[in-house]
């Protein structure tokens, strides 16, 4: 006992809601869709509605982020991490709906981001 009570607290890193929620929330939307595929879109799309369509896909990120933040500073997230904020806040049956889509989404991503790296890798060999 006289061990731990010697022990200096140990303080969490806190970031806040810009640098905690919303510019990684973007940042995995966003991701290789936005950086990558932009060009693809524009030639597929044309000038105008390539924009449109892109400008239309940001708001509704940035409202997505937004919402997030929100959710996530209504209290103190605890382990569990996304799924126990969302089923704190939206109740057990939407948080447990929610997540299954979260787990299979970034699953999805994580396929779309190696493709993506290795397109990138590929220009840059070739």
């Amino acid at each position: 006992e006289k061990a731990d009570a010697n022990k200096a607290p140990v303080t969490a890193n806190k970031l806040g809601w810009m640098e905690g929620v919303f510019m990684p929330c973007l940042l995995n939307i966003w991701g290789v869709m936005l950086f990558l595929r932009l060009t693809w879109v524009i030639g597929q799309a044309g000038m105008v509605e390539g924009l449109l369509l892109m400008t239309v896909a940001n708001v509704v990120t940035t409202v997505t982020t937004l919402s997030m933040s929100a959710v996530c500073t209504n209290g103190q997230i605890k382990g569990g991490g996304v799924y126990y904020m969302i089923s704190r806040s939206l109740g057990p049956e939407f948080g447990g709906a929610i997540g299954l889509m979260f787990t299979l989404a970034n699953s999805i991503a994580v396929a779309m981001y190696v493709i993506g790296f290795c397109e990138s890798l590929l220009d840059m060999l070739t």
